[in-house]
């Protein structure tokens, strides 16, 4: 016959051994785990860093698109209204320049003002400028070119605003193109931009650098009646 004190002995005995079985299997797991979260943070976290960083580098990208694009359509729209004046191809670049930040124009690789073949579109004869990095945007080199001056600077001069139409020819009244025949039409002109553009984190694949091209084109406003 078992005492009663045996049988707590017994169970007491036997809740101990439970306990430190459970404490040994929790000590044993315990490395596993441990081993198995560090290799989950290992593989999540470069997918997680390539995500962030790829936010911001697309980010920072689609926002210098946005500014060339934005600084050709002002071009264009300036270019269109001051055709044939002697300051015109300035006057273009001082208000590119005045949309985007002095880090913004020193990546302007150059600005090209041209004009449109009829139909097409296409890039004819070209005024190509550059700009010296860091100098005062609003500073010119026309239209008596000097050497060494800073800001804008001419390259190529195929398009000087003098030979821009901007005659509207009609025989007779009502003033149309198309009455005239033979007659040039208002020219189409052309703003061309080309922005240099690196990639900040140099985090694969966003290594090196590209060029953003962005053109408009559009007709002259007309300044006489023939």
């Amino acid at each position: 016959m078992v005492a009663g004190g045996d049988v707590v002995k017994r169970m007491s005995a036997g809740s101990e051994l439970a306990e430190s079985t459970g404490r040994k299997r929790r000590l044993l797991r315990r490395p596993d785990s441990r081993g198995s979260t560090l290799v989950e943070a290992a593989i999540v976290l470069p997918v997680i860093l390539l995500v962030v960083l790829g936010t911001v580098e697309i980010g920072m990208a689609f926002k210098d698109f946005l500014t060339v694009g934005a600084m050709s359509r002002d071009g264009a729209r300036i270019a269109a209204l001051s055709a044939r004046a002697d300051e015109s191809d300035c006057a273009v670049l001082k208000g590119i320049a005045a949309l985007g930040t002095q880090g913004d124009i020193d990546k302007i690789i150059d600005v090209q003002i041209y004009k449109a073949a009829e139909g097409s579109g296409a890039q004819g004869v070209t005024n190509t400028w550059t700009y010296i990095p860091g100098e005062d945007p609003d500073e010119c080199n026309w239209p008596t070119p000097i050497p060494g001056l800073e800001g804008w600077n001419p390259g190529t001069i195929s398009y000087p605003p003098s030979s821009r139409n901007t005659t509207i020819f009609s025989t007779p009244p009502p003033l149309t193109v198309s009455r005239c025949g033979t007659c040039p039409p208002l020219d189409i002109i052309g703003v061309r931009i080309n922005m240099n553009h690196d990639w900040v984190t140099g985090f694969p694949p966003f290594r090196g650098s590209f060029t953003i091209d962005e053109t408009t084109i559009t007709r002259v406003e007309p300044e006489a009646f023939g």
